[in-house]
């Protein structure tokens, strides 16, 4: 599979997880091109937006921090994120994220179902 930078759609979320603000963002895969995944995407959050903490239940995600940076949070602990950071959400924790910075924060978010799990959240 080839997926074109010119083929790819940016769609605008607000409130994500329960968050505050915008954020733009493109799918670069869904669940079923790729062995295990549920999604691929890249995200830029505008300053002062935050992606709420949120639970995993039986799913795992992992960030990795693309250009700018911001406040991680993981199972209620923060702690700074930049560009080349990377965190993972286990099954059964929580994470969100936070562009607490003047500038635009991007990263890439995967999302995958953990081993043995049922349905995806």
């Amino acid at each position: 599979m080839i997926r074109r930078h010119s083929e790819q759609v940016e769609t605008t979320r607000t409130h994500i997880r329960g968050g505050v603000g915008s954020a733009q963002g493109v799918e670069l895969l869904q669940a079923g091109e790729m062995a295990g995944l549920l999604s691929l995407g890249r995200t830029t959050l505008a300053p002062g937006t935050t992606i709420g903490e949120h639970l995993h239940v039986d799913t795992e995600d992992l960030y990795l921090i693309l250009a700018g940076q911001g406040t991680g949070l993981l199972d209620g602990e923060r702690f700074p994120v930049v560009a080349g950071d990377l965190f993972l959400v286990k099954a059964g924790s929580t994470h969100g994220l936070s562009n607490d910075s003047d500038a635009p924060l991007t990263f890439l978010g995967i999302l995958t179902q953990s081993p043995g799990a049922g349905e995806p959240e």
